[in-house]
């Protein structure tokens, strides 16, 4: 097995009950994925009798873990760090901000026997921290910079931390991280994500259970050069899974995001 790849980075506003039971606010994307970097510690208690081992522990303790992004997003870093954002997008940082604790959610590609798969990774609560900036001035070459955030990896209370599962298609990877942060509410808000074009395709707002008619995609301008395919639920998406007047079942709230091929 190879890992090969890393995209799809989900997030979910986490909120336990008092007896310590989880729900999830719905799959949130975080933006593209550069890097993931988790960092586990365990437990390390020994104790001898009879001149001899007689326990151990290793148990997980806690973690960190490191993302970096193409974007720092003001919508989505305000939201995991509990910053107030204005509709106009200004976000308000305050010294009492306390951030929420959130599931978080990534995909692996793999290469197993000349084959793809598709590996998720699920941990159910991260609480993110502030991030340092660091901003240069153009030298001259053209260096990119992009954002990274870490935060801190905690239990339940039932003492889950991580979950993790293979698929043969992102699409099947997707819908069971989209399913782990399934949202509790009666309605799922439906949203179309131009990708590059232009124009805007109206929201949709369904109840739990109802599917959706996917948009036609008529008010998009597509990008220079490209025709429009259809949607999809990935904003890397080289392939289109949804044609217009398709049906889809939402368990949570949706972006669904233009998918381009070059004219011929």
């Amino acid at each position: 097995m190879a890992k090969i790849g890393l995209n799809n980075l989900w997030y979910s506003l986490l909120t336990e009950a008092q007896d310590g039971t989880p729900s999830y606010g719905g799959a949130k994307s975080f933006g593209k994925a550069i890097s993931a970097s988790a960092s586990i510690s365990n437990n390390s208690a020994t104790l001898y009798a009879d001149d001899a081992l007689a326990e151990s522990d290793t148990s997980f303790q806690s973690g960190t873990i490191t993302l970096g992004v193409d974007d720092d997003r003001e919508a989505t870093f305000a939201e995991v760090l509990g910053h107030e954002i204005s509709a106009e997008g200004e976000v308000t940082r305050n010294a009492n901000d306390l951030a929420p604790w959130v599931g978080l959610g990534r995909i692996i590609v793999k290469m197993v026997n000349n084959v793809r798969l598709y590996k998720v990774e699920i941990l159910y609560k991260v609480k993110f921290s502030e991030p340092s900036q660091d901003d240069n001035t153009k030298g001259e070459s053209v260096e990119f910079s992009t954002p990274s955030i870490e935060g801190t990896i905690a239990t339940l209370a039932n003492g889950d931390w991580s979950d993790s599962k293979t698929f043969s298609s992102k699409e099947d990877a997707i819908a069971f991280i989209q399913a782990t942060f399934a949202s509790s509410t009666s309605t799922f808000r439906v949203v179309y994500d131009v990708n590059g074009g232009t124009g805007s395709v109206a929201s949709a707002t369904v109840n739990a259970g109802s599917p959706v008619t996917i948009a036609s995609g008529s008010e998009i301008t597509p990008p220079e050069g490209k025709q429009f395919d259809g949607w999809a639920l990935s904003s890397t998406a080289e392939e289109a899974t949804f044609e217009a007047g398709d049906s889809y079942t939402p368990i949570a709230d949706t972006t669904f995001y233009a998918v381009y091929s070059l004219v011929t």
